[in-house]
């Protein structure tokens, strides 16, 4: 793993504490998702599994309808490219790749009932991929530039149950490294995911 990526997902996690008065390593919740590369040069799955810290606060006290809080996502994701001999897949890119993230995300709670809250999730975290090149049609492979990555999410989803304990989401994930390298070839995943917390 290179240095750089090390460091910064040490101090992301180092700085995320500070939003919550009572953050300990006992993780909150976990998620399971899949998702499918957004663009037609390669044909990716995206299977992630994460563990999640609820940060304990709340924002926005004062709504009896909205309320602004939060969450940190460990997750390890493996790519797999789907891509056959017809397709001619890049000789240089890896068919599968798997990347550990870090992320700190926001999420906008709306109290729609009893059983029911919407919200919205927003995060910017740091990722390491194990492969800088990865499979896509004809001879050129997705050329990411770097093992480290930033990875972005925005997502839509719905939190139910007796204890508010299961979640269903879908929305966008996004990786890149902001021309960190001289390379930046991103990749955008469509993403379905499955959460619960105890």
């Amino acid at each position: 793993m290179e240095k750089g990526a090390l460091r910064g997902i040490v101090l992301a996690m180092a700085i995320t504490p500070a939003l919550s008065p009572a953050y300990d390593l006992t993780p909150d919740g976990a998620s399971v998702g899949y998702g499918h590369y957004l663009e037609n040069k390669a044909e990716l799955d995206d299977y992630r599994a994460s563990v999640r810290w609820d940060w304990n606060k709340a924002w926005l006290e004062d709504s009896d309808t909205w309320r602004l809080t939060g969450y940190s996502d460990l997750a390890i994701n493996f790519w797999i490219s789907r891509l056959g001999p017809e397709d001619q897949p890049s000789p240089d890119g890896a068919a599968n790749v798997y990347a550990i993230s870090f992320s700190p995300v926001f999420r906008l709670e709306h109290n729609t009932s009893d059983s029911m809250r919407l919200f919205v999730d927003a995060g910017v975290g740091l990722s390491y991929q194990s492969k800088k090149d990865i499979e896509k049609k004809l001879k050129s492979p997705i050329n990411m530039g770097g093992h480290t990555q930033f990875e972005i999410r925005t997502m839509i989803g719905s939190r139910f149950g007796g204890q508010m304990q299961y979640e269903v989401s879908a929305g966008w994930f996004h990786y890149s490294n902001a021309n960190l390298h001289d390379q930046n070839e991103a990749l955008d995943f469509g993403v379905i995911q499955f959460g619960y917390w105890w």
